[in-house]
């Protein structure tokens, strides 16, 4: 069809468009709102998948955000849109706070869902580091599923400010398992291999410091030590290497497309 064409050839940003305020939408959708919110989120998902098989950068992502918040605004109970707000917006869009605004909305009518507190506890932990949050709203995610019973122990290590690392890299895994979209799917699994290397690298310093009793100067010390045999790669195409506090950093900063060939600055 001439306009199926004409669709596809426009640029994946032109593809998405734009939405009018929900009120307006849910006025003339009539009972059709909730299908209209699915098909928004879908939008969404259509556009980061293009966007990550043709290896490109998001242009603009408050206009991804205000499409999610569109969505859930017609039907607060979409779980892809939630869902998709987790993976992607927190993370490479680094907009965890309008994340956490949705996904709180979403808790307020999907009371029964364990996964909105399980997300918000992890961002509220790994990004805001408010861990007094993080560990009340696991504490509510261990209420609703009680089988997970290292829910109430991560519950615990949150209010005591637990590793960031190894939270990240558990709470991933658990992300990946129950991941129904591709796209998404091969990018979280590009960051858990990240983390993974990145706890490689600081269980080493750990060792360097128990046996030297001082922070390595750089990563390079960990391998004249012979505490590692060589310095991982990072899946993001950057480098990793110790800031001024000694913590692991990359020039990638955990993203396609930044610090290939960058500096160690931040």
């Amino acid at each position: 069809m001439p306009l199926t064409s004409s669709r596809d050839l426009r640029p994946p940003e032109a593809r998405l468009g734009f939405f009018p305020p929900p009120p307006v939408i849910k006025a003339l959708s009539a009972e059709h709102y909730q299908f209209v919110s699915h098909i928004i989120s879908l939008q969404c998902l259509f556009y980061f998948g293009t966007i990550v098989e043709e290896r490109q950068q998001v242009k603009d992502w408050t206009r991804l955000e205000r499409a999610l918040y569109t969505s859930t605004r017609l039907d607060p109970y979409n779980m892809d849109a939630y869902y998709f707000a987790q993976a992607v917006l927190s993370w490479d869009a680094r907009m965890p706070e309008r994340a956490i605004e949705l996904l709180e909305y979403g808790f307020s009518h999907r009371t029964w869902d364990w996964y909105l507190p399980f997300f918000l506890s992890f961002d509220y932990a790994f990004f805001i580091k408010d861990y007094r949050k993080a560990g009340d709203y696991l504490a509510k995610a261990a209420e609703l599923n009680p089988r997970a019973a290292w829910f109430s122990t991560l519950a615990a290590r949150y209010y005591y400010e637990g590793d960031s690392t190894a939270l990240a890299l558990a709470y991933l895994q658990e992300m990946i398992s129950t991941a129904g979209n591709e796209a998404i799917k091969k990018r979280l699994l590009v960051r858990a291999a990240a983390l993974e290397r990145i706890l490689q690298l600081e269980k080493a310093i750990k060792v360097f410091k128990d046996r030297f009793n001082r922070t390595p100067a750089d990563l390079e010390e960990l391998i004249r030590a012979d505490i590692i045999e060589r310095i991982p790669q990072d899946p993001y195409g950057g480098t990793f290497y110790l800031d001024e506090q000694g913590k692991v950093r990359t020039t990638s900063k955990l993203a396609f497309g930044r610090g290939r060939h960058g500096t160690h600055k931040n």
